[in-house]
């Protein structure tokens, strides 16, 4: 009798385990999301930068789905029906983010997951699919170096100007920095290496395909040596801002202090 109860409850027990697992995966694929994806998607708020995203899981396969948040650029040099029907719609190529299949997976599994069928692709869209496209060795990591922040804030500022002639960033962004004032357009950069890492901001700077900066840079794309050195500005951006410490806990313990000294030389004067 206890052997008979005893593969229920192992049952219940591995049971129990598997979701919480799910539910540990789609909590971190919230966060990862926030992250990563919040800035052009909402889960339904309606379309942004790109789609509404709120049941995408049954639209879209979950391989599908993992391949488009790891390697967009691969399912566009591909010809795939979906990317081409989307890219055509929302005017840009999603920029490849560096995000890691496990996480992809994370994300989906936040979103609903995904369906087994392949994705549709979007009506009045017929192109064939072609060959995909080797991806090209990754870069040599960045080793921040005052050299390179150096030549990072020239290329920032526009004080050295970028080889193919685009604008320089400070045109439209900010970035928490000394020496550089930037422009309010479009986003603060200050915390783009904490939240994408550099293998994101590589990925961004490679495509530049948000639609204002896929105007200005789309025959002017940045060369690797310039994308190193503002990797290094932005990793050393973020860096800085995780190390400073306000200055207000000082300064008001400072005129505390001075209010006690003052107070007790008017007490000693009364006397």
């Amino acid at each position: 009798m206890a052997r008979s109860m005893l593969i229920p409850g192992c049952c219940l027990t591995l049971l129990s385990l598997i979701l919480t697992a799910g539910t540990a995966g789609a909590d971190e694929g919230k966060d990862l999301f926030q992250a990563r994806c919040a800035s052009c998607h909402t889960v339904g708020g309606g379309d942004s930068v790109g789609p509404d995203l709120k049941g995408v899981g049954s639209r879209r396969s979950s391989d599908w789905l993992v391949r488009m948040i790891t390697e967009p650029d691969r399912l566009s040099a591909g010809k795939d029906p979906t990317q081409v029907g989307l890219v055509k719609k929302y005017g840009m190529e999603m920029p490849k983010l560096g995000v890691s299949r496990e996480d992809a997976q994370k994300i989906i599994a936040f979103l609903g997951g995904g369906s087994t069928a392949a994705p549709a692709a979007p009506s009045g869209t017929a192109v064939p699919a072609g060959p995909e496209e080797a991806s090209p060795a990754a870069p040599p990591a960045v080793t921040v170096t005052p050299q390179l922040l150096d030549q990072g804030r020239a290329l920032f500022t526009g004080k050295t100007p970028f080889a193919k002639g685009g604008a320089p960033c400070v045109s439209c962004h900010d970035l928490h920095y000394p020496g550089i004032h930037g422009g309010t357009l479009a986003a603060n950069l200050t915390g783009i290496y904490a939240s994408m890492g550099e293998s994101g901001v590589r990925g961004v700077l490679g495509s530049l395909s948000f639609p204002v900066m896929k105007r200005v840079y789309a025959d002017r794309p940045l060369t690797e040596a310039e994308t190193a050195p503002l990797v290094a500005l932005f990793e050393d951006a973020a860096a800085r801002k995780t190390t400073e410490t306000s200055p207000f806990p000082y300064s008001g313990l400072g005129f505390f202090a001075l209010f006690i000294v003052a107070f007790i030389a008017i007490r000693r004067r009364i006397r």
